[in-house]
């Protein structure tokens, strides 16, 4: 008596779930990021709208690793004076400061007011949910 397995139709479905995987990861992710660009635009500092305006709306999304999927996000507000070029964007997500008459009267969205950690502060509260989406998409990816 034996007993024959012939792998390769595992193997190859074992494939197809790994690129639909990936994929519903991607899409996933994607609506992540693009959720995440909202809220932090909308919580951003408004001086000139410069800052609010210039978010990457070309959210960068790549693998890391086979298992580690990275999605990005940016803001990009250089302005030059007599000393040379001052990065707006990261001094004004880093820093603490008094609020612009502008930004103090903004009504904040989603439950975050206008201020500084414009990225990190919607990104540590929806993670939870973010997290959420990506397993939804990879659910659906697979049938499930």
């Amino acid at each position: 008596m034996s007993f024959e397995f012939d792998g390769a139709d595992f193997l190859k479905g074992l494939g197809a779930k790994e690129l639909k995987t990936r994929a519903a990861s991607e899409l996933g992710m994607r609506d992540s990021t693009d959720d995440l660009a909202l809220i932090s635009q909308n919580i951003a500092p408004i001086d000139k709208s410069t800052l609010r305006k210039s978010v990457d709306v070309d959210k960068r999304i790549t693998w890391e690793s086979p298992t580690r999927l990275v999605g990005e996000i940016g803001f990009s507000a250089v302005e030059k004076s007599g000393n040379g070029r001052f990065n707006y964007a990261l001094w004004t997500h880093e820093q603490s400061y008094n609020l612009g008459e502008q930004s103090a009267a903004a009504p904040g969205y989603k439950g975050y007011s206008v201020g500084n950690k414009y990225v990190e502060r919607p990104l540590k509260g929806e993670s939870q949910k973010y997290l959420g989406w990506i397993m939804k998409e990879i659910g659906k990816g697979l049938g499930l």
